[in-house]
């Protein structure tokens, strides 16, 4: 019966996906287990869509931001072997950095530090394709006023991470790449795991999609992403990876890591992950990339989703995943239907915009190109936004955004799943 069960289950996940594949609204790997039970894993689109080479589930992706959990587990690795301790002032650390006797690792870990986020700079699009040494992205923000004083709230951002990447060679005498592969990867036979430059064989590509079509997304040098976001893995990989933790870490070097040690828009926030009730995630958007990792304690049920489609719908796929696992209700993904809108109309919703999410606060520009609407949130490219009705538009950015511009001037958006509120600036 077992047998059976899981093959009703794999068929229904693998009838979700499809039907996003489908609609161009995924392209990449996906893996559901419970325990050590693996339920489901398969790929779907293609690794490089010019040459037809498919997706599988040993494919690599960029995952953004996931790299921020294994920073942190490898600063509290470092902390067991008594080399440092969270509680370090950052100047014990990295001498003369401004503040360094008032932010701590723990503020960088967490994100409260104050310092400013270097991906958002107007500047940063222009030049992630440019390799830069690490000295040279710090020296892009150290000198930046902080935001507010350390601890006093959370303001994502990926400069801390940056600085714990210097912190972990400093200590550790090798370079951050090589203390995560063999203290974290290799360990957990993570081999398909690593830091790389450049796709290589078995690594996909990038794309950004529309209305059927994929696109290459610029490149990005993955010196610009460090130890905050440089990591590719595989849904196996991270499967590894959650299972694997407990033999990396002491039980109460895990507990930190989970916290949650802050919170903000109403979600908790440990050391690289955020924490929803009995849901630890970790997910990441880079250029040409989302992913997400998700582990529900209640169960012991782990769902990840790696795709190669910058604007893909990771996070509702991997709530169908979870809801089909669990025996909870879902729906099928429809197809957005677009209409045309009077150009008039549009110069309505024109100007600059300011945004709050994870404490992180981004500026959104919307302008007319013709009879276009469009949008540039600071440190994304620019794209159009494609109306659905004369109020109700859709982007393809980090994931998809639908943004509904309210009688009051302000712009409520649904970001991946995420409810974000806009409002004129100032």
């Amino acid at each position: 019966m077992e047998v059976v069960y899981v093959f009703l289950l794999s068929r229904r996940m693998d009838a979700l996906v499809r039907a996003y594949v489908r609609l161009g609204r995924f392209s990449g790997a996906v893996l559901v287990a419970r325990g050590g039970r693996r339920l489901f894993a398969k790929g779907y689109g293609h690794a490089d869509h010019e040459h037809a080479v498919p997706n599988t589930p040993r494919t690599a992706f960029r995952i953004g931001s996931q790299t921020k959990t294994f920073t942190a587990v490898a600063i509290l690795l470092l902390q067991e072997q008594g080399r440092l301790r969270v509680t370090d002032p950052i100047g014990r650390h990295l001498p003369g950095y401004p503040h360094g006797e008032t932010i701590t690792l723990h503020h960088l870990l967490t994100n409260t530090s104050g310092i400013p986020d270097y991906v958002t700079t107007d500047s940063f699009t222009r030049v992630m394709g440019t390799p830069r040494p690490r000295t040279e992205l710090i020296a892009g923000f150290k000198d930046r006023p902080l935001l507010f004083e350390p601890g006093a709230r959370m303001s994502y951002s990926n400069s801390g991470w940056v600085l714990l990447g210097e912190v972990i060679e400093r200590t550790s005498g090798l370079t951050y790449g090589e203390y995560v592969r063999r203290n974290l990867l290799a360990p957990l036979a993570m081999e398909r795991s690593g830091l790389v430059d450049a796709p290589e064989e078995g690594h996909a590509h990038g794309y950004m999609a529309s209305d059927g079509r994929l696109t290459r997304t610029p490149y990005l040098h993955n010196s610009n992403q460090d130890a905050a976001g440089a990591l590719h893995s595989t849904v196996e990989d991270l499967r590894r990876w959650d299972r694997g933790l407990p033999r990396l870490l002491r039980p109460e070097s895990l507990a930190a890591l989970v916290g949650p040690h802050t919170t903000a828009d109403g979600t908790g926030y440990g050391y690289g992950c955020a924490v929803r009730g009995d849901r630890v995630e970790s997910s990441g958007g880079t250029i040409g990339f989302v992913s997400v990792s998700a582990h529900h304690r209640r169960d012991d049920l782990f769902v990840t989703v790696l795709s190669n489609i910058e604007n893909a719908a990771f996070l509702e796929i991997e709530a169908g995943l979870t809801a089909i696992a669990r025996g909870e209700p879902y729906e099928l993904p429809g197809r957005r239907v677009f209409v045309t809108v009077d150009p008039g109309v549009l110069d309505r919703y024109t100007g600059r915009y300011t945004m709050r999410h994870m404490g992180r606060t981004s500026t959104m520009d919307v302008t007319r190109d013709g009879d276009r609407l469009m949008v540039e949130v600071h440190g994304l490219a620019r794209t159009e936004l494609r109306p659905m009705s004369e109020t109700r538009f859709f982007a393809s950015m980090k994931g998809e955004v639908e943004l509904d511009f309210l009688a009051t001037g302000e712009v409520a958006l649904n970001w991946a799943g995420h409810d974000v509120t806009a409002r004129p600036a100032a």
